[in-house]
């Protein structure tokens, strides 16, 4: 109790709030940017092919009218000058137009050459057209390209243009420029709202969740400020409101068991006179065994039981609330250990009540090893077995048969039986059964000790013609 009165203030200032640079809020900040850039990239890639399918097309419906302007002169004929004003007015170099029972048309400033890079814009794909696309941005200085497709006013006529592709990388760069300015603003714009949205419903309650815990970390058998529960229904409310119901739970529990460790030096100090004036009572009582007077002399085993059952009730206690030691394993005759705790409890029975018969059965066969701790395994037999005779059992059988790894151990007898009323605690202390002279603390003991190996017990058969604990042990083989 004096370290907790010593404890500092640092350790009881609420905990603060956390905000570093790179905390959530940003993280998820930056997370939704990228999302939704990334939808912009997609978006994009279709977008940017589709600009230069949409602009090469006006090249050849811009070709196309030019190349009819033939059609005016008498001899399919024009001027060098008008030749080059119609294809300039087209912004093309070249145009032929191939249509079905006429003549081709053609208007040439530069000859088409096999070197030049060619598109059929009727037998491109989807994915084709948008690797043209940056194929044609990523390229650097004047290239000249030939196209071909079909003309919005010629339907059954096939057009191939010849043209500089520099004009149009020089307009989608600034398709992709707006592009990228607009999806900026988009992303930016979402992502504020997004950021807010979830900073005012996410992180604020998580920060606050945060710093309850810390708090409740630092200190938490002190009460504080209690918060107002979330009125929220969502499952941060829910995480919340949970939260709160355990913090009230674990101080409940944690204040309990402060009292029991206190209750506990307690007892041990009270047990260590207590037992001093039982031994002194216990030697009275031995010189009143030997009086003359037969009436004393018959109440001196009354006596003498009543005293043992104090002592042992202190010890039981004492046994309980003191911290159980680690055990150290070791090879155990099985077989052994139990043939000496039946003496000794045989021996306790005809001291206490020496007119009752007791049978211990021991039917565990020879060479039959467990690793365990010897001095606590003794004592879970022991606890089994007098919690038995002193329960109305005549007769203990210890049985035992290996299971893989573990040996599993039953220790039956033939009493009463456990009342029905309180088998589901039966393993929890002073839980008595309503039996007279018991503390209640001999199977929680037993329990301790037999998960200290890493095993466990239980009730698993009782009835009024007897009762069978069951427990394992790790297996040690023959």
């Amino acid at each position: 109790m004096a370290a907790d009165l010593t404890a500092t203030a640092e350790t009881l200032k609420p905990a603060r709030r956390r905000r570093g640079v790179f905390g959530l809020s940003w993280r998820i900040l930056g997370l939704v940017v990228v999302a939704v850039m990334t939808a912009e990239v997609l978006i994009f890639l279709p977008s940017i092919a589709r600009f230069r399918v949409v602009y090469l097309e006006q090249l050849i419906e811009s070709g196309t009218l030019a190349a009819l302007a033939l059609d005016a002169t008498p001899d399919n004929m024009v001027t060098e000058q008008v030749k080059r004003s119609l294809l300039d007015n087209a912004r093309v170099d070249a145009v032929v137009l191939v249509e079905p029972n006429k003549p081709k048309r053609a208007l040439m400033n530069i000859e088409p050459r096999p070197s030049m890079p060619g598109y059929n814009l009727k037998e491109q794909g989807f994915f084709s057209l948008i690797w043209d696309a940056l194929e044609a941005m990523a390229h650097d200085g004047q290239r000249y390209i030939r196209v071909g497709g079909e003309s919005m006013r010629l339907p059954k006529a096939m057009v191939w243009i010849v043209a500089d592709e520099w004009p149009m990388r020089i307009a989608m760069y600034g398709y992709a420029g707006r592009i990228l300015a607009l999806s900026i603003l988009i992303a930016l714009f979402t992502a504020a709202l997004l950021y807010l949205g979830l900073r005012w419903l996410v992180i604020l309650p998580l920060q606050d969740l945060s710093s309850a815990m810390t708090a409740f970390r630092r200190a938490p058998e002190e009460a504080g400020a209690e918060r107002a529960p979330a009125r929220r229904n969502d499952e941060i409310g829910v995480v919340d409101r949970e939260f709160q119901n355990l913090q009230r739970e674990l101080r409940a529990s944690l204040r309990q068991k402060s009292r029991l460790a206190e209750v506990g030096a307690a007892t041990n100090k009270i047990n260590h006179d207590l037992r001093n004036m039982l031994s002194t009572a216990r030697l009275l009582s031995d010189r009143l065994a030997r009086s003359d007077d037969e009436r004393t002399r018959s109440l001196a085993p009354t006596i003498l039981g009543t005293i043992d059952r104090a002592a042992r009730l202190a010890s039981d206690a004492i046994q309980y609330v003191r911290d159980q030691p680690a055990p150290r394993l070791a090879n155990v005759d099985l077989a052994d250990l139990v043939d000496e705790v039946g003496i000794a409890l045989q021996e306790q029975g005809e001291e206490s009540t020496p007119n009752v018969v007791r049978q211990w059965v021991n039917a565990v066969g020879e060479n039959n090893h467990v690793r365990a701790d010897r001095d606590l395994l003794y004592r879970v037999f022991v606890n089994l077995g007098r919690n038995a005779f002193e329960a109305g059992a005549h007769t203990v059988t210890v049985r035992h048969q290996a299971d893989g790894g573990n040996t599993i151990i039953d220790v039956a007898d033939d009493g009463p039986g456990v009342p029905q009323a309180i088998t589901a605690q039966i393993f929890r202390p002073f839980a008595t059964g309503g039996r007279a002279g018991g503390a209640g603390l001999g199977l929680a003991i037993a329990r301790d000790l037999v998960r200290a190996h890493g095993g466990d017990i239980a009730l698993t058969e009782t009835s009024a013609s007897g009762t069978t604990f069951q427990f394992t042990l790790p297996f040690a083989g023959h």
